[in-house]
């Protein structure tokens, strides 16, 4: 998708960190911006930010993980706005602190599942028919570097990212082949400024047992990182619209993510013979 002038995006999770920086580009390149997230004060006062700046823009509280919620901002998106031209499922938890997988609790995995998985079928439910009838259209689907390469200690929020990857190559897949001008593009960011790591983000999962040792010292690990992080949310946001424009299934935001998936590859190839096909 070229052309975003006047055009409309739908951006979940988008009262701080990354989505609030995607929502922000939209709107510089002239775009109309619905606004998505849980109900709080951050989404009314992000709304307030980009509208006193005289920019188009929506807030409107939803909960991904209820399918009947995102419905309605699909409903609201609409008549607000009368079309949606570019869905950013961007919404996503990490989840409880890190520990073993066995030792996450199972309201844990569902949360987070919920949030990052469930979260973006809903989305593609209820977006993907109201844009198959327009002349172009695209979905960001917001995965991650850990959706790439394995996470030790973070097995729900690893496990939900790849499966992100595997629904929007499904995706990307059959929209081709209805011939439907939608492109689709999954955002691989690595550690960025944002408060994704921030501990206790989100209370209803976190268990009251102490991560083992191991664990506390990979979280203290990722704390570090975060903080020394020189990638930024805005940085992101404008490789998301880099690659959008250029049609790029995949988007890194860090140069070393490609270098580190490779190693799955080679794992592969080197349980793999390639067969010879006989000599006619």
């Amino acid at each position: 998708m070229q052309h975003l002038m006047g055009k409309t995006a739908v951006v979940t999770g988008a009262a701080s960190g990354l989505g609030l920086a995607m929502a922000g580009a939209f709107c510089r390149e002239g775009m109309r911006v619905v606004l998505a997230d849980l109900p709080s004060p951050a989404l009314t006062e992000a709304a307030h930010s980009l509208s006193d700046k005289g920019f188009a823009v929506l807030g409107v509280a939803v909960d991904v993980a209820d399918a009947a919620s995102v419905d309605a901002l699909a409903r609201r998106s609409i008549e607000h706005f009368g079309r949606v031209d570019v869905l950013c499922n961007n919404a996503g938890i990490a989840g409880d602190l890190p520990r073993e997988s066995w030792e996450h609790d199972l309201a844990n995995w569902r949360r987070v599942l919920d949030v990052n998985l469930m979260g973006v079928i809903h989305g593609i439910h209820s977006f993907i028919p109201l844009m198959l009838g327009q002349p172009d259209g695209h979905v960001i689907n917001t995965a991650s570097m850990g959706g790439l390469v394995a996470l030790p200690y973070l097995a729900p929020y690893a496990a939900s990212k790849a499966a992100l990857i595997a629904l929007s190559e499904s995706l990307e897949l059959e929209l081709n082949a209805l011939g439907a001008n939608i492109s689709v593009s999954v955002l691989c960011p690595g550690m960025v400024q944002t408060g994704l790591t921030r501990p206790g983000m989100d209370h209803s999962v976190c268990t009251a047992a102490p991560p083992s040792a191991p664990a506390q010292e990979f979280y203290q690990g990722t704390q570090k990182s975060a903080v020394q992080a020189t990638v930024s949310a805005d940085d992101v946001a404008r490789k998301a619209i880099e690659g959008m424009r250029n049609g790029q299934f995949f988007i890194l935001s860090h140069g070393g993510t490609l270098a580190t998936a490779q190693k799955r590859w080679q794992r592969l190839q080197g349980n793999f013979t390639l067969q010879q096909e006989p000599q006619a």
